[in-house]
């Protein structure tokens, strides 16, 4: 069986990190070919990443909206279908073997069902949804992601979804599609647990509480990023202990402003590391004792939803701050400060304050998130992937075996 990895995603996206790294580990014959748009400092052609080979087509015609308007026209046109073959071949590919297309980004589902019809015979597609695009809307009621899931989908033989809660929404959407859920969870073998452990034991009175945020920046998309600044300068200005690190990209105008300016006025204390690589963004949040997930309580793209980052703070003992509608929360509270939308900006910054004055409570919280970390780990559900694969091209599904 041949593994083809379709995505458009950034070079170091975790899920597609996660995803890729398992299977080359059960010993599938993976490959990435990667469009890549917004990264001009990653290299074209043939590369090797997570145990696997891919191939990067770079498409960086124009700048801004523009660039991104080209790509999805890009994505419609007989050139995606010539330049993906011209990949594969690359690669070493054999059309006529036993394959999976498995799609990370709706904009590919055209080229997947083109594959699947015109260059890959024993082949069967299979999207992984990352986000719940019916909320997802464009232009005041339009989903572009939706039009292109429509195009393709009655080559949509399976479907991989985050949440569980999401398994019967998929599946009216594709309805000749098995789907299955495979959750964020955490790769627990990608963190140093000597070094978690050592902070969690040492945590309490501790010279100093480091806080971390690594994400969009974006305060027009749907993080709240005015609030966790508030946080942020609250707390650096009541604990002499407390340091903040902020890391990402999509910054709007201003946020970046903001951020400039509590860096000067909180010299060394508050760290802006514009991109930070997924190698450092790990070793940050292993050091971290809180971490924040903020969504304004007035975003349109308010959803249950299955956070990376949730689960990475867990298993780093990093106490979640969160503000948005995520799965598990009932459970997670015993470890996290969790708030609904309706909860007013001054409570969510007392609530931090108060955690920060206590490290006897800090210290618990981060002992439990630990614990419970063991419920949500990647090993547990990355097995589904190969489960579903083998279903879909078991003997006589495809033809030719």
């Amino acid at each position: 069986m041949d593994v083809i990895v379709l995505d458009a995603h950034p070079v170091e996206d975790v899920r597609i990190e996660r995803h890729i790294t398992y299977l080359a580990g059960q010993g599938l014959n993976v490959c990435r070919i990667h469009f890549n748009y917004p990264d001009e400092s990653a290299e074209p052609g043939i590369f090797s990443q997570y145990g696997a080979k891919g191939f990067r087509i770079n498409r960086f015609q124009f700048q801004g909206k523009t660039r991104t308007l080209f790509f999805m026209g890009y994505c419609l046109r007989r050139k995606i279908l010539a330049d993906c073959r011209e990949a594969l071949s690359a690669l070493g590919i054999d059309p006529a073997r036993p394959s999976i297309i498995h799609v990370h980004d709706p904009l590919l589902l055209p080229l997947a069902g083109m594959l699947a019809k015109n260059s890959l015979p024993n082949s069967r597609v299979v999207y992984d949804r990352h986000e719940v695009y019916e909320e997802w809307v464009h232009f005041g009621r339009f989903s572009i992601p939706l039009f292109y899931e429509d195009l393709a989908k009655r080559w949509i033989s399976g479907a991989v979804v985050v949440s569980e809660r999401h398994l019967d929404a998929v599946g009216g959407l594709f309805p000749g599609s098995q789907v299955v859920a495979v959750p964020n969870y955490a790769a627990s073998a990608a963190y140093d647990t000597s070094a978690i452990d050592e902070k969690v034991h040492h945590s309490g009175p501790h010279p100093e509480i480091h806080a971390v945020y690594i994400g969009s920046l974006n305060n027009a998309a749907d993080r709240d990023v005015d609030l966790l600044l508030e946080i942020a300068d609250s707390a650096i200005r009541a604990y002499d202990n407390v340091t903040f690190s902020i890391g990402g990209t999509s910054m709007d105008e201003g946020s970046r402003a903001k951020i400039e300016e509590l860096a000067r006025k909180h010299d060394g204390r508050f760290r802006f590391l514009g991109y930070v690589h997924r190698e450092k963004t790990v070793e940050l949040t292993e050091k971290a004792h809180i971490g924040f997930l903020l969504v304004r309580p007035d975003a349109r793209y308010w959803v249950k939803t299955s956070p990376n980052k949730i689960y990475e703070y867990l298993v780093c003992g990093t106490v979640p701050i969160v503000r948005a509608d995520i799965d598990h929360a009932d459970r997670l509270r015993a470890c996290s400060l969790i708030f609904d939308r309706t909860d007013e900006n001054e409570t969510v910054i007392q609530a931090v304050l108060d955690l920060l004055a206590n490290p006897e409570e800090l210290k618990r919280h981060m002992s439990t998130a630990r614990e419970l970390s063991t419920g949500y780990t990647w090993e547990s559900v990355a097995c589904r992937y190969v489960e579903l694969y083998t279903r879909l091209l078991a003997p006589g599904t495809v033809s030719g075996l």
